[in-house]
């Protein structure tokens, strides 16, 4: 009788269960392609993401040949730098996909001119915070696209949600001057101007109104289709209010606030926090509202606010993420006062 050595049959089963499997393969008997977007930016960084699946529902991107056009691609990310409208398919020996068109925009009024947001916590009864004053006061002398909003606590100016919004990032001590909601600011000039790089969230506002009620018009304009989530907020501020503020400067000589008094009296308050017409960290904006090149259009009424003078009263709005990897970080804002309109801010350098 013939014996078979146990590691000559442990080689052959190998080799039979390697056959069985090039002779088997994959399940295909259909393909479904989809594209996370089907209208980019000829940018060279947008892109939109290929996705095969079989008649299962499984991913079969390895097994698979994606055609842009009667092109090949090299992986499953399409991008371009050149404007066209093309047709996307997948192939697998003779099966095909279904067909799904990818629209290439000139990347052209599509970029835009990156307004910087301040959110100052503050308050009357601070004695450090007149240096955030002066430091933000400094930086508005050279930097004309800051937009600046002062979050009172525990003062005569509070905002009955501002202390919400200043624990919701974590923050204990003022003053604080969160820049974007992504960096803490200090003071250095050359942080927030690294924040100017265009946007591809654009904003324009127009503000009316009188001293029983004011009416803001905010659109967004979108340079790329955003896939996450995005918020939107709009604030009513006041532009001087006048009370007295502590002062621990007042025997430093080498502050600008030295011999000013501690307290200040009749110190002007600025781009104080008086309401909102949104959440304070934003209401989403529809994700069907969502498209390259597209407008959003949200109209904001303001009532039972308190004012002096009309005058003094504008309204800031901004863009902020709300998901991905820069959740929360501002994208884009802008401001007018009751009576403004500001427009769409290109940047096409």
């Amino acid at each position: 009788m013939l014996k078979v050595q146990p590691a000559i049959l442990l080689v052959c089963l190998i080799f039979l269960s390697g056959c069985d499997d090039d002779d088997t393969g994959p399940d295909i008997r259909s393909l479904v392609l989809t594209l996370s977007k089907n209208k980019i930016v000829a940018d060279g960084v947008d892109f939109s993401k290929v996705k095969v699946v079989n008649q299962s529902g499984a991913d079969i991107m390895e097994y698979i040949d994606i055609y842009l056009d009667d092109k090949i691609l090299d992986g499953d990310k399409i991008v371009s730098s050149t404007p066209s409208i093309s047709t996307v398919c997948a192939k697998y020996n003779d099966l095909r996909s279904n067909e799904e068109v990818l629209e290439i925009v000139e990347d052209r009024n599509l970029r835009f001119l990156k307004n910087v947001l301040l959110e100052q916590y503050t308050g009357t009864w601070c004695g450090w915070c007149p240096r955030a004053v002066s430091q933000i006061n400094n930086l508005e002398k050279t930097d004309d696209d800051i937009v600046h909003v002062a979050y009172h606590l525990s003062d005569e100016f509070v905002y009955q949600y501002n202390m919400t919004l200043f624990q919701s990032f974590g923050f204990t001590g003022i003053p604080t001057v969160h820049a974007d909601r992504s960096e803490v600011w200090q003071g250095e000039g050359s942080v927030i101007s690294s924040m100017h790089a265009p946007s591809r969230i654009g904003l324009s506002i127009e503000v009316s109104g009188n001293t029983g009620e004011i009416m803001t018009d905010i659109s967004v304009k979108f340079g790329y289709y955003f896939t996450n989530t995005l918020l939107l907020s709009v604030f009513l501020l006041h532009d001087s209010l006048v009370a007295n503020q502590a002062n621990y400067y007042n025997t430093d000589p080498s502050s600008v606030w030295y011999n000013a008094g501690n307290p200040m009296t009749d110190f002007v308050h600025r781009n104080v926090m008086m309401r909102a017409g949104t959440d304070m960290l934003g209401d989403v904006i529809p994700s069907s509202s969502v498209e390259l090149g597209g407008t959003y259009n949200k109209r904001v009424t303001f009532r039972s606010f308190t004012v002096n003078d009309i005058r003094k009263m504008f309204v800031i709005a901004f863009v902020a993420a709300g998901s991905g990897t820069n959740k929360g970080e501002v994208l884009n804002c802008i401001k007018a006062k009751v009576g403004q309109k500001a427009e769409f801010v290109y940047d096409d350098d």
